[in-house]
């Protein structure tokens, strides 16, 4: 009943900036902990407070760790020892502690406090600090960083050049301007600024991660294979990057002509990054979606129903995930369950060439 489209939806996302690699880096530590408790059935924010406290005692004016100790004591429900991170890190900030980054972390701090008066207080003392101190490089990008957080990219953008004018080799602000393009779809222009980062700091695997999905976005998926690998190579258990990994894998075992077969070792290599993101973050909806595809690809829709059930439970406004398991339903003729999957899909507004494919599903299968 259905003709293959070939078209497999599948969901790239950019990283966040990692953090500078330094030996036995507990604060770096911590962070991967507080990353991975955001998984279903997945609990580290004890590792990970355990490692911020060993932070702060050998580096106490690293006042980023004040920030991702007050995250780790608010997921664990423990407001008093909340509160006193807060006040801990507003007492280093006004002892003049951490410069315009430390204002940075405390703006971040009440922002995930829900503190929006607090917020918008020290947004305007690191304004005005960026203003006093012109020709420093930090003040300029750490108002940059206040903008990005806040949505602002067109407003933080200006800041991150400004930072390069002043220190070229600034890395983090090669970076954030990549994350600034990639989020206008300038893709060869995220491309060139996440290259400039890597030239400054090799080892950063968000960088190699975020040319990746540039690299995809351009059609270059033997890059963008080189560059997820290069970002497992230092980050081994990044569950985006596995399951981004095995999506450019499915991309690439996918037919080029009508009648062709799949790439079998390609897909193998597929499931095998999909299987991967699942074992370090369970019930990962980006992973479930990829392999709910694979099984379609291979011609299993029932297999494929099984994954993309549980991904529609977990992310219900996922265009994606309803657009697969439309497919599914019309190959098992399951005509009504395909119907409702669509117009779920199209009520999500996908992109306008999404959208096309979804339409000529819903003629292809008589959809009222």
């Amino acid at each position: 009943m259905l003709r293959r489209l070939g078209l497999i939806l599948l969901v790239f996302s950019l990283a966040a900036c990692s953090a500078p690699r330094q030996a036995a880096d507990p604060l770096r530590s911590a962070r991967q902990h507080i990353e991975a408790s955001r998984c279903a059935g997945v609990d580290r924010y004890a590792q990970a407070i355990a490692d911020l406290q060993a932070a702060l005692q050998s580096a106490p004016d690293r006042l980023e760790a004040y920030y991702w100790l007050y995250v780790a004591h608010s997921a664990q429900g423990n407001a008093a020892e909340a509160e006193k991170t807060l006040g801990a890190l507003e007492a280093a900030v006004a002892a003049g502690k951490g410069g315009p980054e430390g204002l940075f972390w405390l703006f971040q701090t009440y922002r995930h406090k829900g503190d929006a008066a607090a917020a918008d207080r020290t947004l305007g003392v690191l304004e005005s600090t960026a203003r006093s101190l012109p020709s420093d490089a930090a003040a300029q990008f750490w108002l940059g960083r206040a903008y990005m957080e806040l949505g602002r990219a067109d407003a933080a953008l200006p800041y991150f050049q400004k930072t390069l004018d002043l220190n070229p080799r600034y890395a983090p602000a090669h970076f954030w301007i990549g994350q600034v393009y990639a989020g206008q779809e300038r893709w060869q222009e995220a491309r060139a600024a996440f290259d400039a980062t890597l030239k400054e700091d090799p080892e950063n695997a968000a960088a190699y991660h975020n040319r990746g999905v540039a690299a995809y976005r351009l059609g270059d998926l033997e890059g963008a294979t080189a560059d997820f690998q290069a970002a497992l190579k230092r980050e081994p258990d990044d569950a985006s990057s596995h399951y981004q990994l095995g999506a450019v894998y499915l991309a690439r075992s996918l037919p080029t002509t009508p009648f062709g077969a799949p790439d079998s070792a390609l897909l193998d290599k597929s499931r095998a990054g999909f299987e991967a993101a699942l074992k370090s973050c369970p019930g990962m909806p980006e992973a479930l979606i990829g392999m709910g595809n694979l099984y379609l690809v291979q011609g299993d829709p029932r297999k494929a129903l099984e994954y993309l059930q549980q991904a529609a439970e977990r992310a219900p406004e996922s265009a994606e995930v309803w657009f697969a398991l439309a497919q599914a339903h019309a190959t098992l003729n399951q005509v009504q369950d395909a119907c409702d999957a669509l117009d779920r899909f199209l009520r999500l507004s996908p992109p306008p060439e999404w959208a096309e494919q979804g339409e000529e599903m819903k003629s292809q299968i008589g959809c009222p």
